[in-house]
């Protein structure tokens, strides 16, 4: 039964004249630990987080673009704390910063990691819809 915090800031730059967002993601964790620290049970819950947030953040950025101020970036930070037992995986998240962009951010790893597929399945509706 450990547990694992896993943090994400995601940095949106809506500047680009070219009319793409370019988005940072950095992934880390709380305490001093590096992500090699996760327990290996958790190790492909991470790795999934990770792959649909490459893929579906780009997607969603345009919710984030409400946020900026004279097309300047915007940053958004949510944790998660993780933890493995038996067969369930059990969440919680903790408070960061309380401004909205880090709620979305917040709503954005629940909805990920409790229906992972009926999510993608929006983003996707949604990805068709805006490009």
């Amino acid at each position: 039964m450990k547990s694992f915090t896993l943090v994400l800031t995601a940095t949106f730059d809506f500047c680009d004249d070219d009319g793409v967002n370019d988005i940072g993601l950095k992934w880390s964790s709380t305490d001093g630990k590096a992500l090699s620290d996760a327990p290996t049970e958790l190790e492909p819950v991470i790795a999934e987080l990770m792959r649909h947030s490459n893929y579906a953040l780009p997607i969603l950025s345009p919710l984030f673009e409400e946020f900026s101020q004279n097309n300047e970036p915007v940053t958004a930070t949510a944790s998660v704390k993780l933890k493995r037992e038996k067969e369930h995986l059990i969440l919680s998240f903790p408070e960061v910063e309380e401004k909205m962009e880090n709620e979305y951010l917040r709503t954005f790893l629940f909805k990920l990691l409790s229906d992972r597929k009926v999510f993608l399945r929006e983003v996707k509706e949604l990805e068709k819809k805006w490009y």
